[in-house]
């Protein structure tokens, strides 16, 4: 079976979002293409190796961010089930 052929412009905001580090599963569904197909884009562009380290380290470091935030918030909240429980007693 033959694939559908994906429009130059959407070739074009796969390229620049994957650029930009947008996950390739978010890219996917906002444009509307399946994940091969963003993958298989990204490879024939050949976006440079360097570039794609430094996107994935920025990526990393976010993740790291957005986990300590919500250890953070577990922790006040684990405080406040326990403030609540001893209250009842």
């Amino acid at each position: 079976m033959a694939r559908k052929k994906i429009d130059e412009t959407i070739r074009q905001k796969v390229i620049k979002a994957e650029a930009s580090g947008l996950p390739m599963r978010k890219i996917a569904k906002e444009y509307g293409v399946s994940l091969s197909s963003v993958s298989r884009i990204v490879k024939e562009e050949g976006v440079p190796k360097a570039q794609q380290g430094v996107v994935a380290e920025k990526n990393r470091a976010e993740r790291k961010k957005r986990i300590a935030e919500l250890e953070k918030r577990i922790a006040e909240l684990e405080k406040k089930i326990s403030e609540i429980e001893a209250g009842k007693r």
